[in-house]
Order: C-alpha cells, then structure tokens, then sequence
C-alpha cells in the first residue's frame, strides 16, 4: 500500500464534486487516458472502461468505482497484470482548506507483490490537486 497526502485549497464540497467528475472524466486528472467508456451507473457505483498509454503501452482496464462522502473507491475489475484498487478520500482542514489522500493498494498478478510507486502516487494526487484548484 502505497499513500500521499496533501492540502488542496478549496473547500470540501467543491473538491467532493471534481472527485465525482473525475470519475466521468479521468483524461483530466490521470496521464495517457483515451476512450473512456461508462459501462453501467446507479447510485450505488460505476463502471467505466478505459485506455491508458504509458511509456508506449497500451493497457485497457475497467474498474467499479463506488463514492460516499467522502471517499471514492476505483476497484480493478480487468486489467492485464495488476489488480486492488485506489482510494481518494477527502476531509475538511478548514473551511478553504481540504486534505486529499491517494491510497494505492495494488498487486502484481504473477508475482503477486505489492506495487509501491510512490511517485506515481504523488504525481497523481498533485495533478488532481492543480486541476481542483484551477477550476
């Protein structure tokens, strides 16, 4: 399990509500995503296929993603050689001030180790944090 956290400057229902739009559009907040589909929704959870290009590769995975204030869960349902999910979980520090956390809980499915990529991580949580901040 991997975890960053850092303090977005913005209150907690406008950070809530880009945590819901990232679910619907994640080619803003997570690099080299492309045709996003949305497979299934109900108030309960999402399903949402995708592309992601990294370094050259090209992997399709789909993910259940469930949300309740103020976490959302983006399980892996299919994917080449990972499986486990993220989490975003969100708290009020102050009333501009919210704290995100990005927990990333993945598995190699041959060798069956922890994936720690900390930078990944940190790059993700700071790329959603800007895009927050600047919409």
């Amino acid at each position: 399990m991997v975890q960053h956290s850092e303090i977005v400057n913005a209150p907690l229902e406008k950070v809530w509500e880009q945590l819901i739009y990232k679910i619907y559009n994640p080619e803003n907040f997570v690099p080299g995503v492309s045709d996003v589909e949305i497979m299934e929704k109900n108030e309960n959870f999402v399903i949402r296929q995708m592309k992601i290009n990294k370094e050259g590769r090209t992997s399709i995975l789909k993910e259940k993603i469930t949300f309740i204030p103020y976490k959302v869960r983006f399980l892996l349902l299919e994917h080449s050689s990972i499986e486990g999910y993220v989490d975003n979980d969100i708290q009020a520090i102050s009333a501009n001030e919210t704290e995100m956390t990005f927990t990333i809980n993945w598995m190699d499915k041959t060798t069956k180790n922890e994936i720690n990529d900390f930078e990944m991580v940190k790059n993700a949580l700071i790329k959603t944090k800007k895009f927050i901040e600047k919409n």
